[in-house]
């Protein structure tokens, strides 16, 4: 990849961004799938929760954030894109137009999943029909997810909170 590829090429729009978190999304679920078969017959074919297998789900539930870490840190470092940002044609640069390294992708996975989790709670807490002190806590927790996608489009390089973070863009290509 030359500088002059992505170097002053525009910075990817909400839509193309979401779309490749979908498609992202439904590859890692499909990779946990794969990988849950494979453990599966340790936990006798049954689910795997803390009631049935004591501690061993929590070593499995690092295995699947691993597996995730593992495939959008090695895209990431790797080409810059993961399948998903290949298909919607964007690309994770850092400052140089270069991939980015591994200590970037890593605090870029740990914020997107910081930002997912925290998300996640905002929707678990406003779940309940009806105004209460929970739906402001929901509210709290669903802003940073709200803003790191609204951000692009108040920053004039079009960088999100996360891009900003991380020291990189995401970027269209052609």
């Amino acid at each position: 990849m030359d500088d002059e590829s992505t170097q002053g090429a525009p910075a990817a729009g909400l839509g193309r961004r979401l779309a490749a978190l979908v498609y992202d999304g439904i590859l890692v679920l499909a990779l946990w799938f794969v990988a849950t078969l494979a453990v599966l017959p340790l936990s006798g074919g049954q689910a795997i929760t803390p009631a049935a297998q004591g501690p061993g789900p929590y070593f499995y539930r690092a295995y699947l954030v691993l597996l995730a870490l593992g495939y959008f840190g090695w895209s990431w470092t790797r080409t810059g894109q993961t399948l998903g940002m290949r298909c919607w044609r964007i690309r994770l640069v850092a400052g140089d137009a270069t991939p980015p390294r591994w200590p970037a992708a890593l605090l870029r996975f740990a914020t997107g999943m910081a930002l997912a989790l925290a998300a996640g709670l905002g929707v678990w807490l406003a779940r309940e029909p009806g105004w209460s002190a929970r739906d402001l806590a929901a509210a709290a927790l669903l802003l940073p997810a709200a803003a790191n996608f609204a951000w692009p489009a108040l920053d004039a390089r079009g960088r999100s909170l996360q891009d900003i973070a991380c020291r990189s863009r995401v970027v269209r290509v052609a």
